[in-house]
């Protein structure tokens, strides 16, 4: 997806106002300021040259043809001389009117005060990318970034110009593409133009890959209220619609009960045998709701047992432990989301591995949590796609900034959780 940043002919540089920088491609006037320089200095030196060959060869007069050999050698130095004199004076002038700026690095600090006044990435790309063709007075400039591949450009590349595209890097990781187009076809950038635009890379680089991480921190937040909303409706909709009616149901019957209790002592003993049931299926609701929210097994037997009652889920397939001698506490959220990839991943292991070996592993360092399970079974069938297991087990260790890798093979498969390790 391609977007064009505003480009009135008010664009040179930043407004007071902020609305962004913006370059046009090369002005019509500079063109012709650019040739017709050009022109007069080739045509001096020429003139130069013609009447140095003359005075040399023993004719002044230049007003008069010359021998034939005068002529000869004058063409010979014009081929010598003014041809690298001519590219190396177009190139001299282009940068002078068209190029290199006075202040390459004052544009930077304009650049910052636009960013200050709206730091999203909707905003930073095309500031940056304006920011940069301005600066170099370059017709194109366009800056790509992920993660759907946006590209933001500013004016129009001169067709048959070369292109020169840089990746912004933070570390390792490349968090987009600069792309700009040389001033016009046959002419390349300068040393000095190059070495600036590698060095506005890697500060523009940076500052992408902050507002990415700006973003996908909201987004992060968004998520995060969004399930909680969810979990919040879920809970209500069991209260209401389960829970709510069986003790509405009940405190009629205990009306029943007591109104006949002296009257039809044996109704009011067979009713209150049924409330006693309706009281087993309200508790027995109230333990599954404790449950979804937080198993009781790690509040009455910490993670180490909950992952040793898992055992009975590969039953009677034994389940090898390799759990920490001392396992330190960890926060509730990483504990959870253990405890339920470890009883999902158990589950398939039970249902489609054809195993004759489980092991459930758990390693701890001082900044990661890593579960390990292992079986040798059949491994993963050809063409496998990820189900609701496997999609739930990355989405719990993704929303704490975890990963779920699963290897299969004909021997067996091996999942492997890492969730970062929090401090309460």
């Amino acid at each position: 997806m391609r977007r064009s940043a505003d480009s009135s002919p008010r664009s040179q540089l930043p407004a007071k106002r902020g609305r962004g920088l913006r370059a046009l491609p090369l002005p019509s006037g500079d063109a012709l300021l650019t040739g017709g320089l050009h022109a007069l200095i080739i045509a001096v030196c020429a003139a130069t040259i013609y009447a140095l060959v003359l005075a040399v060869g023993g004719h002044p007069d230049i007003r008069s043809f010359p021998p034939l050999r005068l002529a000869l050698i004058a063409l010979v130095l014009f081929a010598l001389v003014l041809v690298p004199l001519s590219r190396w004076t177009r190139r001299r002038l282009d940068s002078l009117i068209t190029g290199w700026p006075d202040d390459p690095y004052g544009a930077i600090n304009q650049l910052h005060a636009e960013l200050s006044r709206d730091p999203s990435l909707q905003a930073i790309v095309p500031a940056v990318v304006a920011t940069i063709t301005a600066t170099l007075k370059l017709p194109y400039g366009a800056i790509t970034s992920p993660p759907d591949g946006e590209t933001v450009h500013v004016g129009v590349a001169p067709a048959g110009a070369e292109r020169l595209t840089i990746p912004l890097r933070f570390g390792d990781d490349v968090v987009g593409t600069l792309e700009v187009a040389a001033r016009r076809p046959g002419l390349s950038l300068s040393t000095d133009e190059l070495a600036l635009l590698h060095n506005l890379a890697r500060q523009v680089g940076i500052t992408l890959h902050a507002a990415q991480l700006s973003e996908a921190l909201q987004a992060s937040r968004a998520q995060l209220v969004a399930a909680r909303e969810e979990e919040r409706r879920r809970i209500r909709r069991d209260l209401h619609d389960g829970l709510g009616p069986t003790l509405a149901a009940m405190r009629l019957q205990l009306g029943i009960a007591r109104r006949s209790l002296r009257s039809e002592p044996e109704a009011a003993e067979a009713l209150l045998d049924e409330l006693r049931s309706d009281v087993v299926e309200a508790t027995a609701a109230i333990r599954r709701l404790v449950y979804n929210l937080r198993p009781p097994l790690l509040d009455e037997h910490g993670l180490a047992g909950a992952l040793r009652s898992l055992s009975r889920l590969v039953e009677p397939l034994p389940l090898q432990l390799e759990l920490p001698d001392t396992l330190p506490s960890l926060p509730a959220a990483v504990e959870v989301a253990l405890y339920r990839i470890a009883a999902e991943a158990l589950h398939n292991v039970a249902r489609h591995a054809h195993a004759t070996s489980c092991i459930l592993r758990l390693e701890l360092t001082d900044d990661t949590v890593t579960l390990q399970m292992c079986d040798d079974g059949n491994g993963l069938p050809a063409g496998h796609r990820d189900g609701v297991g496997l999609t739930a087990m990355r989405e719990r260790a993704e929303e704490l900034g975890g990963s779920v890798v699963v290897r299969g093979a004909s021997g067996g498969v091996t999942v492997t959780t890492r969730i970062p390790r929090r401090a309460e």
